[in-house]
């Protein structure tokens, strides 16, 4: 009786010590996990040297001879200064694509609006008719090609992409509407702010490609490299198409 009493003992300091392990194992790898996880951001501005007439390259084929008030609106909004996106490739670590979100793009005033859009890779983009007037919207860009067919006023069509990289749209009833989706394969990007000055943050530690996409613009790149929970200065400077 006494040894069977002893061994009950031992085991139940061996259970309790085992829980202490487990619990402090734990612990580290949550702190570790703090340590490089979402601390890090990168910000700056991104300065031009082309002009403002060279950056702005859209289709002059309108439908009617004079573009009415609202198409000259839409148009301003989507000046290439206004869809500018940077974004950060991961070299040590592949980022999770799961959490996709979806975006849209509008027919209105036979433009589509905004006329660039910036997605990861596996998000649908819909696509919604505005117009009092049938619209299509297709892609000829290799391994993204796709076409919605002829579409009315109010219709919304969501496509899935699946490929990294620019995917150019179209419309078949109208020549000169264009537009540009940028699937890109991290979840680390956004669109700078009218000003320039663009933040991203929530990055973990380690090393980066950075770019930036600008439809008039060479397409810049460069590596950097975050840790500790810093905010890494990078302002950037685009040169215009040769």
């Amino acid at each position: 009786m006494a040894k069977l009493l002893l061994i009950f003992i031992d085991a139940t300091k061996f259970l309790a010590t085992m829980k202490t392990f487990i619990f402090l194992s734990c612990m580290s790898s949550i702190l570790l996990l703090g340590k490089l996880v979402d601390n890090n951001s990168v910000e700056g501005k991104i300065n031009f040297s082309a002009t403002d007439e060279l950056l702005f390259q859209r289709g002059t084929n309108y439908q009617d001879s004079t573009p009415s008030e609202e198409k000259l609106r839409i148009d301003a909004l989507n000046h290439p200064f206004k869809n500018i996106y940077i974004s950060l490739h991961p070299l040590d670590f592949t980022p999770d694509l799961t959490e996709t979100k979806d975006a849209n793009i509008t027919q209105r005033a036979q433009t589509f609006f905004p006329n660039i859009i910036a997605i990861t890779k596996g998000s649908t983009v819909k696509f919604i008719n505005e117009d009092e007037l049938y619209h299509n919207v297709y892609s000829l860009t290799p391994k993204a090609r796709f076409n919605i067919g002829r579409r009315p006023m109010g219709n919304v069509y969501g496509q899935k992409i699946n490929k990294v990289g620019v995917i150019k749209l179209g419309c078949d009833i109208h020549d000169d509407m264009s537009a540009t989706i940028l699937s890109l394969d991290t979840p680390y990007f956004t669109k700078i702010k009218e000003d320039g000055t663009y933040k991203i943050t929530g990055l973990p530690d380690g090393k980066y490609e950075i770019k930036v996409y600008h439809p008039a613009m060479d397409r810049f790149n460069d590596e950097i490299e975050v840790s500790g929970g810093s905010t890494l200065k990078k302002d950037i400077t685009l040169q215009s198409k040769a």
